[in-house]
Formats: C-alpha cells, sequence, structure tokens
C-alpha cells in the first residue's frame, strides 16, 4: 500500500458568494497567522485564544503543521501580507494589555481584521481564493474587489 497520498482539496462549490469566501475560508486563514505571530511574541495561549475570540484548542490547531490539522489552512496568506498581519497582532496585543479588566476587544480586533480583509482585496487574493473555490468564478471577475 502507497503512503503517498495527494493532499485532500476542497470541493469545489457550484455558487459562492465572497463574503462567504471570506467567512469559511479566509477569516481562519488570517486567525492562524495572527496566533503565528502572537506565539512568537510569546504572548499565553489561553491570552491568544481570549484575544482573537477563539477557543484554546483552535489556537492548538494554528500551531500544527498544515499537514496535521485543518483549522484555517485551506488558504495560504501571501508572503507579502504578513507585515500588516504583524503590525495587526501588535495592535490587538496592545488594545488587549490596555483594556480595561474584563473589558473585551471585538471592536479592535474586528476593525484591524477588516483591514487585512481589505488589504487582500486590494492585492486580488479575494479573487483567487474564489476562483480557486467555486467552480463559476471568470478569471476575469473582480466582484471581490468591488
Amino acid at each position: 500500500m502507497s503512503t503517498d497520498r495527494k493532499p485532500k482539496r476542497s470541493k469545489r462549490r457550484t455558487w459562492l458568494m465572497p463574503q462567504e469566501v471570506e467567512v469559511w475560508y479566509v477569516l481562519p486563514a488570517i486567525r492562524r497567522e495572527l496566533a503565528r505571530v502572537m506565539i512568537s511574541k510569546e504572548i499565553p495561549q489561553k491570552q491568544i485564544a481570549q484575544m482573537l475570540g477563539v477557543t484554546e484548542p483552535a489556537v492548538t490547531q494554528y500551531k500544527l503543521n498544515k499537514s496535521k490539522r485543518s483549522r484555517g489552512d485551506q488558504v495560504d496568506i501571501p508572503a507579502s501580507i504578513l507585515p500588516e498581519l504583524s503590525k495587526s497582532a501588535d495592535l490587538i496585543i496592545k488594545a488587549w494589555e490596555n483594556r480595561a479588566e474584563g473589558e473585551y476587544i471585538y471592536e479592535e480586533m474586528t476593525r484591524d481584521i477588516n483591514r487585512i480583509i481589505e488589504v487582500l482585496r486590494e492585492k486580488g487574493t479575494l479573487c483567487d481564493v474564489h476562483r480557486e473555490y467555486c467552480a463559476h468564478v471568470d478569471k476575469q471577475c473582480s466582484a471581490c474587489k468591488d
């Protein structure tokens, strides 16, 4: 029996709105990258989970190599976006540190993740992901940018 297996590819759907692509594929990838940046800054896993509004097991999955995880690994964030993600992580960490005790930083985190999504739109990354996961998106489509 051969152990060489092709990576499992998501089934292409007939129709997906750009917003569905963001929710199902892009947001988990953004959270994964933010968690990785925060881990590299030695932020405790429990605190990362609280800052990103996810569970601690989700952060554990973000830390795993791609072959062993499923959370957030359908989309590779382009290397050119990683400095923006690092900037976002710094802003989120600062908001967390400056919050009043017991408060969460939902608005700050949401605002900055929206900024990252906008950068991905401008660079055409969302269109690329949309084409990958939706069977009927034309090569010239720019709906994700509009």
